[in-house]
């Protein structure tokens, strides 16, 4: 793995850019990692995905190397991540025609790729600071793409009809819970695993905390996972409406308006994360009351 990983890596930025594909091919679905010199370089190779990648050096001349191989001719996306610890300690270079180049951004994109290509990052100590043995924490692989997302509505709930709230349409309606499905992609339209999306659901009206979860998408790119939230009590008043089922009946809902935005957090750029965050409005449900029932 060492000879492979040593090979020259060509980022030709004056390349064509790839047609999308109408198929895609993936590459290896696991990571394979060597460990070398008694810990001091370690190389992996890095599966067909988005990596969030945190590990520690142990040493001022350790020295980690990551590969990963471009299999659709899709963009490619390093960005340094800075938490408690901090990034000051640590550097992150990749392999540019036979040279060694300084990560230029704390978010940056390769495009234009040839299919099959690689890029080989490495991961070292600054010389320049004091040993630190805290976590590198870096995001690696194919760009993310959020193609879309929804929150639908609380299984079996009985909507409100369109026109008899203010304002009066919601995009999501329930009392407890909805369930979120996104879906992502790499830049080439090819389901993307490993992405992170964060989804927020804004109950302030009913007095109830903001709802945070954050999710990551599987093998096919796709998120799946029930929202659950508190009931509320009060509530403005819906204009009456009727059903009919077995008969003639009337309802009144009580309700506030709540808001969501679900976000690709792993986005290209702040542009891209910024219209993911369209605030949909919900209709939190509080309470309904048959007030009238005929029988048909």
């Amino acid at each position: 793995m060492l000879a492979a990983l040593a090979c020259c890596i060509s980022l030709n930025a004056n390349s064509q850019a790839l047609a999308r594909a109408k198929t895609h091919s993936f590459g290896i679905r696991e990571n394979v990692s060597e460990v070398h010199a008694g810990g001091e370089i370690m190389l992996t190779v890095l599966a067909d995905q988005i990596h969030v990648l945190k590990n520690r050096l142990i040493s001022k001349t350790a020295m980690h190397y990551y590969s990963f191989t471009v299999t659709r001719g899709q963009s490619v996306l390093l960005a340094s991540v800075e938490d408690a610890a901090g990034s000051d300690f640590w550097q992150v270079e990749y392999y540019d025609g036979g040279t060694w180049a300084r990560q230029s951004a704390p978010k940056q994109t390769f495009s234009q790729l040839a299919p099959q290509s690689e890029i080989l990052i490495r991961v070292s100590h600054r010389n320049d600071v004091p040993f630190a043995a805290q976590p590198y924490h870096i995001v690696f692989g194919s760009t993310p793409v959020l193609q879309k997302y929804e929150f639908q509505d609380e299984a079996y709930v009985n909507r409100i009809p369109t026109g008899h709230t203010e304002p009066s349409w919601f995009w999501t309606q329930g009392y407890t819970n909805g369930k979120l499905e996104a879906l992502f992609t790499d830049s080439v339209g090819a389901p993307l695993k490993g992405a992170t999306g964060r989804f927020v659901l804004n109950l302030e009206e009913s007095r109830i905390v903001p709802v945070v979860e954050d999710v990551m998408s599987d093998e096919n790119g796709k998120v799946s996972r029930l929202v659950t939230f508190d009931r509320c009590a009060g509530g403005h008043e819906a204009r009456d409406y009727v059903s009919y089922y077995q008969g003639r009946n009337t309802w009144r809902r009580y309700y506030y308006v709540g808001g969501y935005t679900f976000i690709n957090m792993l986005a290209e750029n702040s542009s891209a994360a910024s219209a993911d965050q369209d605030i949909r409005l919900f209709g939190h449900i509080c309470n309904q009351q048959l007030i009238k029932s005929v029988a048909g």
